[in-house]
């Protein structure tokens, strides 16, 4: 089929509701088969005057728009569309907003239809954990960034289809791949013809809008080669494990400047280097406070490589986020090894957790059971997936996607994806191993014999947590931003069940019996098979049917008692204690344990009813059999599921007091329930500390500066607090700071403000702190907690310093950080956690605003710590909730100081401490140190802040 009428269009808006925003440019490209009928590109008068965010997203202004013609007009242009494919990005916008204007006029030669490019390149690009526009322009050297402009975007996005698929003629393998899993869409999905023109053809359209094709797509493969890396051997260190030799090593600060050219021999970087070589040698457990500057990585790789080498241990390094994984991964890890003249025997491996990988063997028994999809959502599902394992079939072990790199928008947009991706996890109680026929591709069983050879292995919090019980874990462990242990270890060792999972179950059980069936059929004595066959389907439909009542009637229940709280909010999730039998007090909780107990019944039957066959066989018994193999996968991950049900219904109705077990709602996500350990840190304690030889616990913000303030709680969730005085070191190493923060810092906190949740507050703030910035010249980072503060504050300061000051907005463009750093004077907004990830060094970030202390969550396992905080080790206020408050201020000042030439200023506003008592304050102030922190109304702060800098 050919492509007949299409065009590709786009649309800017005043905002995303189509109902009461406007649209201010309408741009296309109108095609008829290959050919170009027309591109059209119009301003839109709009009734309201646009916001600054949308100018500074755009460059669209209010005066461009007042010389600009009315809807009315620009609509007739639009409706020459009619009965056209219209191609757009992310196309249910363009829909949403452009759907009623066709829905006015008759249509003889059919309606318009909508086709997402962003699905099309989803499977050429299975590789992509982000689908935006500007990453795709960016990634193909179309253009650094998306213009945000009607006709500029739609004729980028055209070039970034044509450039897509025409690289696809060059790789004919993977032509062939995409021509197979593209015959099972219908021939009405445009990009299935668009994915079939030829080269010719390709040609023809990027001629009509004058984009060297060819040329384009000679000049990605040219960037794209990759060539070995030719490295001059570097070999002036010794390799022996010794605190000598890590000493000598880091002071040889000329030769590690061959290396690294900004290297400098540290004082508190030596003294981390060697405690852990020193907790490694005498295997006890440490706690290391390493503050910003300090080379932290660099000064706990080096004794890992040195230990792992002399004592053949590997180690494990265990990251707060993926970021910080991929950071040393791509740059940390390879410094390290060429400092060292390590070869690639050295291994070096990066492990996620089984639940992060794909299962292909589920996926290939699920797909040849299908006879027939109907709907797009499945067969698109189907076919991304289909895409992903073709991928990681190609690529070596560290370039292997699972499901971490799934895009959000997909399974935002379609709901299949988000089932079937959790659906194909493995679970390492059922995975085949080295049965498994597709075994050499498999990213979870590769990861493991990589790990079982790796000297050095780097993983995350969650996944030391929750190792796999495959291999040991490694004995010798480095555990990386301890700051966050005690929410990721509340993650790991949660037992949550929720509404989808009994529904998941009710859904995929039947095929898991299936596949028990299947393997039963096979035995030898057919009439025992045929009896037990029999009653398994029995008492399997009798049981099914049973908890298909209760999984009915639940969400009903709970909804009604939630909505009877007096403070229960439809937009956000709510908690209440899990109903107790000895406490019931009201019929609404008395019904959901009455659901929950009987649910929790037929868990118990099902289990008790398939128990005996789980073993039954082994993978070894199917070996060379590979359907058998696959439907014992298949009956092992149902039961697996199964099993788990019942242990987390179980430990619901036995409801431990030293468990905080609860049940949550919102009227998006529906009800969950969830219970979590009160004392973490013995957990911590009981799992990883006695189970390890040596723990050493690491960041930059585990206390105050000397580390006698602040500390308890950390020593607690650590499970540092549970260590016998022989394996552990009688105190933390608190490192002493590296930047001068009593010259080079003002810290400055306003209590006069108006209450952070008055519609006023930002208008206020702005108002004293804008002069400040324009004295200043930029250099200047916002962070705002809430998103409507971030909003607000934005349109205010466009409106004032848009054209004067370069104003960048976080969200508007990847690259923003960067785009700050190439100015001379900037200012920089963004949320409270964009604060926690940002390297700025220089006088090109001096000033930051914060606009409240960071809060605690209010939740009921929280309310549970801080009363057993109080209990077992005494003011908690102090140690553990105002200390985890300060513990995230710290993250979002060390912004500030990032090199030892930066000085700067800081102004944190927040009313609520006129309210506190006594001390509380000179606590604060004690928590928060190295950083001397004053507190002054807000216009004396602005002013002396001036002075300070001298403006």
């Amino acid at each position: 089929m050919g492509l007949g009428t299409w065009a590709v269009i786009d649309i800017e808006t005043t905002g995303i509701h189509p109902s009461t925003d406007e649209i201010i440019d309408l741009g296309f490209l109108q095609f008829e088969g290959t050919k170009l009928i027309r591109s059209y590109s119009s301003l839109v008068r709009p009734e309201n005057t646009v916001s600054s965010f949308i100018t500074k997203l755009t460059g669209i202004t209010n005066d461009q728009l007042k010389r600009a013609p009315l809807w009315s007009q620009v609509e007739t242009e639009l409706l020459t569309l009619e009965s056209h494919s219209l191609l757009a990005h992310n196309a249910n916008f363009e829909e949403s907003f452009l759907k009623r204007y066709f829905d006015k006029i008759q249509q003889p030669n059919g309606r318009e239809s909508y086709h997402d490019s962003l699905y099309y390149l989803a499977l050429l690009f299975p590789e992509a954990s982000t689908l935006n526009l500007e990453m795709f322009i960016n990634l193909l050297g179309i253009a650094e960034k998306e213009e945000h402009r009607g006709l500029a975007d739609s004729r980028d996005l055209l070039k970034t289809l044509l450039l897509a698929t025409y690289l696809t003629h060059q790789d004919r393998e993977f032509r062939l791949k995409l021509t197979e899993v593209f015959t099972e869409f219908p021939s009405e999905f445009f990009y299935k013809n668009f994915f079939l023109l030829s080269s010719e053809e390709l040609e023809e359209i990027a001629n009509e809008i004058d984009y060297p094709l060819i040329e384009a797509a000679k000049r990605f493969i040219y960037l794209n080669k990759t060539e070995p890396l030719k490295v001059d051997k570097f070999d002036k260190f010794h390799k022996d494990f010794s605190g000598q030799n890590i000493q000598n090593i880091l002071r040889a600060e000329s030769d590690i400047n061959e290396i690294l050219p900004y290297y400098k021999h540290r004082q508190a970087q030596e003294q981390l280097s060697v405690r852990v070589g020193q907790a490694f040698k005498n295997k006890i457990h440490a706690l290391i406070q390493a503050p910003t500057g300090t080379g932290k990585t660099m000064g706990y790789l080096l004794p890992s490589f040195l230990f792992s080498m002399a004592e053949k241990e590997t180690c494990l390094v265990a990251t707060g986020t993926k970021t910080l994984q991929d950071q040393a991964l791509a740059k940390d890890v390879p410094q390290m090894k060429r400092l060292l003249n390590l070869g690639d025997e050295t291994k070096v491996v990066k492990l996620v957790g089984s639940n992060n990988h794909l299962c292909e063997l589920l996926f290939r028994e699920d797909e040849e059971e299908r006879s027939f999809i109907t709907p797009f959502g499945e067969i698109f599902t189907k076919a991304y997936f289909d895409m992903l394992f073709f991928y990681n079939s190609r690529v070596s072990y560290e370039k292997k996607l699972t499901r971490e790199q799934i895009p959000f928008i997909l399974k935002k947009l379609t709901p299949e994806m988000s089932e079937k991706e959790s659906a194909l996890a493995v679970d390492y109680r059922a995975c085949a191993g080295q049965n498994c026929p597709l075994v050499n591709q498999c990213s979870y069983v590769q990861g493991l014999r990589e790990a079982k050879e790796a000297k050095l292995i780097i993983g995350n919090h969650a996944l030391m947590l929750n190792w796999p019980r495959s291999i040991p874990r490694p004995h010798y462990i480095v555990v990386d931003e301890a700051h966050r242990l005690e929410h990721e270890a509340t993650k790991a060792y949660s037992l949550e069940v929720q509404h989808r999972s009994v529904e998941s179950l009710l859904k995929n059980f039947p095929q898991g019996m299936g596949a028990l069936i299947y393997l039963l059929s096979n035995m030898e004595d057919e009439f025992a098979v045929e009896n037990t066959i029999q009653n398994l389907r029995e008492q399997t439909q009798f049981n099914l049917k049973m908890l298909r009542d209760h999984y009915e009637s639940l969400p009903g229940v709970i909804e009604a008692w939630f909505k009877k709280l007096p403070n229960y909010s439809p937009a956000y999730s709510n908690e209440l204690p899990f109903p107790k039998k000895t406490e019931l007090k009201d019929p609404l909780s008395a019904a959901i344990l009455n659901h929950i107990e009987s649910m929790n019944f037929i868990f118990e039957s099902l289990y008790n009813l398939y128990m005996p066959f789980i073993s039954r066989w082994e993978n070894k018994d199917f070996k060379n059999e590979s359907q058998k193999l696959k439907a014992w996968a298949v009956f092992e991950t149902n039961f697996g599921i199964l099993e788990r049900l019942v242990a987390c219904f179980k430990h619901y109705l036995d409801n431990p007091s030293d468990w905080s077990t609860i049940v949550k709602y919102s009227e998006n996500e529906g009800y969950s329930i969830e219970s979590s350990p009160i004392d973490v840190g013995k957990k911590i304690h009981d799992e990883l500390l006695m189970m390890s030889s040596s723990v050493v616990f690491t960041s930059a913000t585990l206390g105050n500066a000397s580390g006698d303030s602040g500390v308890q709680g950390v020593e607690w969730m650590t499970g540092y607090t549970y260590l016998a005085p022989d394996k552990r070191f009688k105190t933390g190493l608190y490192l002493d700071a590296v930047y001068d923060y009593k010259n080079n810092s003002k810290v400055y906190l306003c209590p006069d403000t108006r209450n952070i949740s008055d519609p006023l507050f930002v208008p206020d703030l702005l108002k004293e702190v804008n002069p400040l910035i324009t004295k200043l010249g930029g250099k200047t980072l916002l962070l705002f907690s809430s998103r409507l503060r971030f909003e607000m504050a934005t349109d205010i300061i466009l409106r004032e310093f848009e054209g004067k000051i370069p104003v960048f907005v976080q969200g508007l463009g990847k690259n923003v950080v960067e785009e700050f750093k190439k100015e001379s004077g900037a200012i920089l907004i963004g949320m409270e956690s964009f604060g926690e990830g940002i390297d700025i060094p220089g006088e090109k970030l001096s000033f930051i605003v914060v606009d409240k202390i960071p809060d605690v969550r209010q939740d009921l396992v929280i309310q549970k710590r801080r009363d057993f905080f109080e209990f077992k080790f005494g003011n908690e206020f102090n140690d553990y909730f105002l200390a985890h408050r300060t513990r995230s201020l710290h993250q979002k000042f060390g912004r500030l100081l990032r090199s030892e030439k930066d000085h700067g200023a800081i102004l944190l506003v927040d009313n609520r401490v006129k309210k506190w008592k006594g001390g509380t304050l000179r606590t604060f102030q004690k928590l928060m140190e190295p950083y001397q922190i004053v507190s002054v109304p807000l216009n004396d702060a602005c002013n002396q802040i001036a002075e300070y800098f001298k403006v």
